[in-house]
């Protein structure tokens, strides 16, 4: 036992991660809210793909192989912790605030509000360190321009 223990502090550090972008965090949430009512629907997807399509300055292939990822991402994690980390040291209160008005409107893209997607967007915008008007007024933006 004790030689294992030695071992394993004397073992090479596994391969580091990829550094983690606040536009693939971003990616991430977005797939959180997609996956809330564990359905993947189709429209939630496209719904993303346009979003970060606006966001980003990227291909369509590139941007499929972001939502991959992002999916992959979701699924390794146990929390999003590591990924509104990142949005909070990068980005200011109006981009935190536009990422919680693109998360409802991926929640509203399948025409149904689960009550498991109101939940998660309202735990990511307190993760993201915004207050209850934010996420009422993002709800009300994406509601009236989807």
């Amino acid at each position: 036992m004790i030689k294992q223990i030695i071992a394993f502090f004397n073992s090479e550090p596994e391969a580091a991660q990829p550094e983690l972008s606040v536009d693939d965090a971003a990616a991430v949430l977005l797939i959180e809210i997609m996956m809330a009512d564990h359905d993947m629907d189709q429209r939630e997807r496209q719904s993303i793909e346009s979003i970060l399509s606006k966001r980003l300055n990227a291909t369509e292939s590139e941007i499929k192989e972001c939502i991959d990822v992002a999916i992959k991402r979701r699924e390794a994690s146990h929390d999003t912790y590591q990924f509104t980390k990142v949005i909070n040291d990068h980005w200011g209160e109006q981009q935190r605030y536009e990422l919680v008005v693109d998360l409802w409107r991926v929640a509203f893209a399948d025409g149904e509000l689960d009550k498991h997607e109101d939940q998660r967007v309202r735990r990511l915008n307190e993760s993201l360190h915004l207050h209850h008007s934010h996420f009422i007024k993002a709800k009300a933006e994406a509601q009236n321009n989807p």
